[in-house]
């Protein structure tokens, strides 16, 4: 028994056990004794202080001494046969006689120590029964010709209970929360009846719980034992407790040991149900009346027992995930075609075929939530109610699947709708608001018994609070209420198909509206190009032909109209350059731009681009000068399209530079490319602005009315379309250089 006293506020409960730590209880059970060995010499680094009671030889003398003096020469041979694998444990058991008695010799190596356990040999086959090999074998044929889950279970118990003469055998499940159910019985008659009956996962804690998967067959022979020392107690080596997870003989922790008091039991032994590596469930075995010794070979057939009842159990749940998988496979191939089928709302398409979409998860109604829009199928909460559910989701679960049987615990509000949505599966599709699919399972008021009441694992006594496991197992009813169906595991993977398909379909169909949307650029491209800048160039031409037309008047009428002509022949200028901007535009995202580069010489198109424009320049009063490296290097290089380049950035650096400043253009070598530069004493570009300098439309605050925003983003397109890059260096208050690379001829 072990006594906690609780702090101010402390929870004291049976999780508490979690951290005793019963692999190295420093005991075993008397029945057999222990010795660890060193090797190659075999002698003994510890032993069990029981020796003298089981082989008539006191421990001390034991210590340091060979085996060769204690075992006789046929188990030593075998022993170190044994230690010769890798898995010395394969061998068990081996004959072992010590003076007249024979035993079991069991054998394993772990963490560094090797472990020897001797079992007296116990013959406990009663007079005409069976030989075990026949009764094995009959128990496994009739294992193997279980058509399902319960059958399984019957004949495990009945085989387990013929083999081993327990007056009680259970096949115990554990759900996803470790409690476990009863599914199988068989028992002498008189005894209370288990079958149907909960016990709380408090009942096991997860450390006994890993040893379970560890140690497929534990056997506690009697529960009054008084538990045998280890001798030192701590591993000579190590100066560490002997870890005893594999031992055969490992001393049992106090509270199990009253635990199998308040449920009655005198002796017992438990079989692991594992399924892939979680602990299924345990075929458990009790003696009421007297302690029940088994001999290894009896132990290992129900080992044996156990390991082929869980691949069984194993196949039959694939089995039947197998079946239900088919009958969802053909509701989710008509929810997939009818999103296909939809044009513009993918999910809308869930709920054409509306039996579907309830079918696949098991669901009475569902609701699918889209772009704002909500579709709903069978019994819903309200739409008020679903508002809320689907903001809470957005706000708190960041999985794209989410289930739960208990919807409410999570989300009180639900505790309104516990009628038709106590559970709750969702899915939702990535997006900037996510959108979902919600599947609902109504309130299932349930009557769980209990094998004795799971809530008072700690009992008062005076100021303390004593740990122990539960006294009472009496039936004891629990209505449980707010809860669902719980959603299977093949529900759950059919969900997150569908949710795949889903994002699936979406993606195509954004990919059809955008192929609609290029297209229908592309139709107003061709518009712009030839409905409206062939009459542009109408306009120009004719407003040109009035100016040559005018009689020259500074003063009188005809001076206003030739005005008004000059701002109509400046604002078709500015459209055609708008237009022209749009059309490349198109081109570039539509990765249609194209270039016809040609060697041009670096002087050359150095003094022209100056040429061009130093007037500009010398009307606000400022220096532009132009410098090449190597003049007579060449380029490979569109001479239009490389203007319109230079045009933006010197007309940019003219634009943002005081009166005063200086504009130098230059071009250098660099390896196979040319480096050109624009460099500016202007006001310079702050920091945080130049990642988005070059993206199209964009343009700073202070500058937002003077221009489209287009141009840094088409001279970028233009200089890549030669294979070279564009780029800036600023800093604010000293000016701004923008660097380009083209194509060297060699």
């Amino acid at each position: 028994m072990k006594t906690i006293t609780s702090l101010p506020g402390q929870v004291v409960d049976l999780t508490n056990c979690a951290r005793e730590p019963i692999h190295i209880p420093g005991s075993i059970q008397p029945h057999g004794v222990l010795f660890t060995l060193h090797e190659p010499s075999l002698t003994v680094a510890q032993v069990s202080a029981n020796t003298a009671d089981v082989l008539g030889i006191e421990p001390e003398p034991l210590l340091g001494r060979p085996l060769d003096g204690l075992l006789d020469e046929g188990a030593l041979g075998l022993l170190a046969e044994a230690l010769r694998s890798e898995r010395p444990q394969e061998n068990n058991p081996f004959p072992v006689t010590v003076g007249a008695r024979a035993f079991d010799g069991i054998v394993h190596r772990h963490l560094g120590a090797t472990f020897l356990e001797l079992e007296p040999v116990r013959n406990v086959e009663e007079e005409g029964a069976w030989p075990l090999q026949r009764l094995l074998q009959r128990a496994i044929s009739r294992l193997q010709a279980a058509k399902s889950l319960r059958e399984l279970c019957d004949t495990a118990t009945t085989e387990v209970r013929r083999l081993t003469g327990f007056e009680r055998v259970t096949v115990y499940r554990f759900d996803a929360e470790d409690n476990g159910e009863v599914l199988s019985e068989d028992k002498l008659e008189g005894l209370d009846a288990y079958l149907g009956l909960h016990y709380p996962s408090s009942d096991i804690p997860q450390q006994a719980r890993r040893l379970y998967v560890l140690n497929w067959l534990r056997i506690i022979p009697d529960r009054d034992y008084r538990p045998a020392p280890i001798l030192p107690n701590l591993r000579p080596d190590t100066q560490q407790p002997l870890d005893l997870s594999f031992s055969v003989l490992r001393s049992v922790s106090p509270i199990h040991v009253e635990y199998m008091r308040n449920l009655g039991l005198r002796a017992s032994m438990s079989i692991s149900l594992v399924h892939g590596e979680r602990l299924w469930g345990l075929i458990s075995c009790g003696n009421h009346s007297s302690p029940r010794y088994l001999p290894y070979a009896l132990r290992a057939a129900c080992e044996l027992i156990g390991r082929i009842t869980s691949q069984l159990i194993g196949v039959m749940e694939e089995f039947e995930k197998l079946e239900l998988r088919k009958k969802l496979r053909g509701h989710q191939e008509r929810l997939v075609g009818a999103m296909r089928a939809e044009e513009e709302e993918a999910l809308a398409g869930l709920v054409k075929p509306p039996g579907d979409l309830l079918a696949l998860a098991g669901a009475s109604g569902a609701a699918v939530f889209s772009e704002g829009r909500c579709w709903t199928v069978g019994r819903v909460p309200s739409g008020e109610a679903m508002t809320g559910l689907v903001a809470w989701l957005r706000e708190t679960v960041k999985e794209g699947l989410f289930h739960t049987k208990a919807l409410s615990g999570l989300y009180p509000p639900a505790e309104a709708f516990k009628d038709v949505a106590s559970g709750l599966l969702a899915v939702s599709l990535p997006k900037p608001v996510p959108d979902y699919v919600l599947w609902f399972r109504p309130e299932i008021i349930q009557t769980v018994n209990w094998g004795g009441d799971p809530t008072k694992p700690v009992e008062r006594e005076g100021q303390e609070l004593r740990l122990h496991p539960r006294r009472s197992f009496e039936l004891w009813k629990e209505v449980v209420r707010s809860t669902s169906l719980p959603w299977t595991p093949t529900e759950l993977e059919a969900a997150a198909d569908l949710r795949r398909y889903a994002i699936e379909v979406d993606l195509g169909h954004q990919v059809i509206r955008e192929q609609k949307a290029v297209q229908a650029r592309d139709d107003l491209v061709a518009v712009v190009s030839h409905d409206l800048k062939n009459p542009l160039g109408i306009i120009h031409l004719q407003v040109g032909f009035i100016l040559r037309a005018l009689p020259l008047d500074r003063e009188g009428p005809w001076r206003r109209i030739q005005n008004s002509a000059d701002r109509i022949q400046r604002a078709t200028e500015r459209m055609n350059n708008l237009i022209r901007d749009l059309l490349d535009l198109a081109k570039i995202e539509a990765g249609r731009f194209a270039v016809e580069p040609m060697p041009e010489e670096l002087e050359s198109l150095l003094e022209e681009c100056l040429e061009i424009f130093k007037p500009l320049a010398e009307q606000k009063r400022l220096s532009i000068t132009q410098k090449a490296s190597h003049p007579e290097a060449r380029v490979l290089a569109d001479r239009e399209r490389l203007f319109q380049v230079l045009s933006n950035l010197i007309g940019n650096a003219i634009k943002f530079t005081p009166e005063g400043g200086s504009i130098q253009l230059t071009g250098e070598t660099e390896g196979k490319v040319v480096r050109f530069a624009v460099k500016d004493t202007g006001t310079g570009i702050p920091e945080e602005q130049l990642p988005n300098l070059f993206n199209r439309y964009w343009q700073a605050k202070e500058r937002a009315r003077e221009g489209t925003g287009l141009g840094l983003y088409i001279a970028k397109g233009i200089i890549e379309a030669h294979g070279g890059k564009l780029w800036v260096e600023s800093q604010v208050g000293s000016g701004s250089t923008f660097f380009f690379t083209l194509p060297r001829v060699a």
